[in-house]
């Protein structure tokens, strides 16, 4: 019993022998060039990484860090869309030099636009034109006595009046040099006069005499430059004669009279572009109403009708004056 207390207590020494001794070592400090100082090779907390990366991870790390910042926010999966242009009739205004309203509304080159270079593209690519012309009466009648012919002439307030056409043409043939085109127009015209009796005395009653002819034909035109062209248009034609006097009653017959005669005409223009003199003009004309060229003609008309119930014949060379509108 008493060996059990003495080896309990001798245990109970030794373990707080070698505490204390413990104690003491890391209490002292160890100074010589031969021990390493490890907590020396620590960094301070303020010259810490803002990271604990593991050394051989670090290259890993940063080069995830790059490329999460490369990357865009949101990733497009789907096919890139076609930007062309699928409206064939939309490419050919634009082929042609035509703006469409809103094309430019964000662009800050619209007021670079290249007006000449666009008017030069549109005028080439006219489909059709619309040709209004007055012509002047300067035809001979032929009738018998030559009634015809001293009433509008001669005649007490005579009005020998010209005519006025409206012709419409279509181009099926166009080059830089040439063009044809088939046309078809009408028009009429207006005559007035105091009819005379053979005798040569003035008579009370006023003939007036209206003639409506109506032109079917086929047409060439040359250009020549950008602001002339050159246009010849022949072929059948058809009038009518309405006369209407004055010394008849409403409904009575003799009032009025319709004769009706087919024949030819020969129609031959020099027309100056006044739309290619500016391009600004021919832009504004184009932008508005799809006019390509504005013309002022200079125009000489032959015809010849002879084939009415009466004996009568007119025909002649005369000169006129007129505007063609071609558009797209």
């Amino acid at each position: 019993m008493m060996n059990s207390k003495r080896n309990g207590l001798l245990c109970l020494f030794l373990f707080i022998s070698l505490n204390y001794a413990q104690a003491t070592d890391l209490s002292e400090v160890v100074s010589g060039a031969d021990v390493e100082d490890s907590l020396g090779k620590m960094k301070s907390p303020k010259e810490e990484d803002p990271y604990i990366i593991q050394s051989s991870d670090s290259g890993a790390v940063e080069k995830q860090k790059i490329q999460k910042k490369s990357q865009p926010d949101f990733v497009f999966t789907t096919e890139p869309q076609d930007l062309s242009i699928k409206n064939e009739e939309r490419k050919k205004l634009e082929d042609t030099g035509y703006t469409l309203p809103g094309s430019f509304d964000s662009s800050p080159n619209y007021i670079e636009l290249d007006k000449k270079e666009m008017s030069s593209t549109f005028r080439k690519h006219s489909s059709g034109a619309l040709n209004i012309t007055y012509i002047k009466n300067n035809y001979s009648y032929e009738s018998q006595n030559d009634i015809i012919n001293r009433t509008i002439s001669q005649g007490y307030k005579h009005v020998k009046g010209g005519a006025l056409y409206v012709r419409s043409d279509q181009y099926f043939f166009r080059r830089d040099y040439i063009n044809s085109f088939w046309s078809l127009g009408g028009g009429v015209g207006y005559n007035s006069g105091r009819g005379i009796f053979i005798t040569g005395e003035q008579s009370d009653a006023t003939f007036r005499l209206y003639e409506i002819p109506i032109d079917a034909g086929l047409g060439v035109e040359i250009p020549l430059y950008h602001w002339f062209k050159v246009s010849g248009t022949a072929g059948p034609s058809v009038t009518a004669l309405y006369q209407n006097r004055s010394d008849f009653q409403q409904g009575e017959k003799g009032k009025n009279k319709i004769q009706v005669s087919y024949g030819q005409f020969v129609n031959a223009q020099f027309k100056f572009n006044l739309s290619g003199f500016s391009e600004n003009l021919a832009y504004d004309l184009f932008t508005q109403s799809k006019i390509t060229n504005l013309l002022l003609n200079l125009e000489v008309r032959y015809q010849n009708y002879q084939n009415f119930q009466d004996a009568i014949k007119i025909s002649g060379t005369s000169f006129g004056i007129g505007f063609t509108f071609e558009y797209l």
